[in-house]
């Protein structure tokens, strides 16, 4: 085993180094622009508060249409994946504490989705697109937070 290799047991106890936590600016959806002939949607959104910084990220057209019909309050024709997924969600007492925008790896954007089920709280590493949706989906909202190192 070289220096760099450990077993999982070894690990268990490990603390990781201190870091820094991220500020995060709570965000509101402003507007899904799509601009044909372009392949993806994009997607504002606005600081709620004071110094009212603004971000805006690129994500899937059917993705965008999601978003922009959850927040216009247009119903879908039948249940969307993200429809779906909110809904066991909640049926099974999960609730989705916050989206958060953390970051840019290679070139994409990553986010996370933070949950809080009778077990306890879970983060998940997703898409922002997903994590935007979800997040919309729950009942009263759930905050959509960006790292401010992304913002303008």
């Amino acid at each position: 085993m070289s220096g760099e290799e450990h077993r999982e047991d070894e690990l268990e106890g490990a603390v990781a180094p201190m870091q820094k936590m991220a500020d995060f600016a709570v965000m509101m959806i402003g507007s899904v622009i799509v601009d044909l002939p372009d392949t993806f949607a994009t997607v504002n959104m606005q600081e709620n508060d004071p110094p009212f910084r603004s971000f805006q990220i690129p994500v899937g057209l059917a993705d965008g249409a999601a978003i922009a019909a959850i927040t216009e309050e247009r119903p879908a024709p039948r249940p969307t994946t993200h429809d779906l997924f909110a809904l066991a969600l909640k049926r099974t007492g999960v609730d989705v504490v916050a989206a958060r925008i953390t970051g840019m790896v290679n070139g994409n954007y990553v986010a996370e989705v933070d949950l809080l089920s009778p077990s306890g709280r879970v983060v998940l590493e997703c898409r922002p697109s997903d994590a935007i949706n979800l997040a919309l989906r729950h009942p009263g909202r759930a905050p959509i937070l960006v790292d401010v190192t992304l913002c303008d």
